[in-house]
């Protein structure tokens, strides 16, 4: 049976243009040969987030929206998907993740799961970095602080075959994610903010993922609200992994993916 492809989507306060994104996840619907689900977790929005996502789930089956009653930030909302889809998936199924404010081009899912699937990975991101990789309307120091986050990474918490650590566009197996939750004893983040996508990555450096990337353009141009990324918070997030995401040798060995 193949396994069934999951769309997670951690959104807050995109009511501009979530009804964008979702049209776009509709015609990719169309296109692949595949049923796919989406899962949308709510981080407590307080514009029209929640009406435009109720109007959409009741033409849409396969959609579910899990809603926090508060702003929890990123961090929470991705344990709320992880934890949702390893209990309602089987092991095979995969889950894509990309940002909800319409930067992240649905096209790109198609050719992750692809990668995926063929070079029996754990793990897919949509990366800049890649041959062919572009970053489009992002701002001269935002680019900068992403390099210096690319090489930081590379040199703590080093993943072959990836540059990209902090993109939130990514394909994993669902039996990747559990076993990670099992490695660590409970929610993959700890972290609140932004940096919780390169903790995510940093705690899969210590389990031996097989992971690999496929080029992503970014299309920043398209995004129509302000960052909601504190650049100075994520900079002390990523140093303070340094003494949170530490490795069992012991059972790295016994559970290696």
């Amino acid at each position: 049976m193949k396994s069934k492809v999951i769309i997670g989507l951690p959104a807050y306060n995109e009511g501009n243009v979530l009804p964008i994104l979702l049209l776009k996840l509709e015609l990719l619907r169309r296109q692949m040969d595949e049923r796919l689900h989406i899962i949308v977790v709510d981080d407590g929005s307080t514009d029209d987030t929640a009406a435009i996502l109720r109007e959409y789930t009741a033409i849409h089956p396969d959609m579910r929206v899990l809603t926090h009653s508060h702003n929890r930030g990123l961090g929470e909302a991705m344990n709320t998907m992880f934890d949702h889809v390893v209990n309602h998936f089987d092991f095979d199924d995969i889950l894509i993740t990309l940002d909800a404010d319409n930067t992240h081009n649905p096209a790109t899912i198609p050719h992750l799961v692809k990668k995926l699937r063929l070079e029996a990975l754990d793990m897919v991101i949509a990366s800049r970095y890649a041959d062919g990789g572009k970053e489009l309307g992002l701002a001269w120091y935002r680019k900068l602080f992403s390099r210096g986050a690319r090489w930081f990474f590379k040199l703590f918490f080093p993943i072959a075959n990836v540059n990209d650590y902090s993109s939130g566009f990514r394909c994993y197996r669902i039996s990747t994610l559990l076993k990670a939750m099992t490695y660590y004893n409970g929610p993959l983040v700890t972290s609140s903010g932004f940096e919780c996508m390169a903790e995510i990555m940093a705690r899969f450096s210590r389990m031996g993922v097989r992971a690999g990337e496929y080029p992503l353009i970014l299309e920043y141009h398209l995004k129509e609200t302000k960052s909601k990324m504190n650049i100075w918070r994520t900079i002390i997030g990523y140093f303070k992994l340094l003494k949170k995401v530490k490795v069992d040798k012991k059972w790295s060995k016994e559970h290696a993916l």
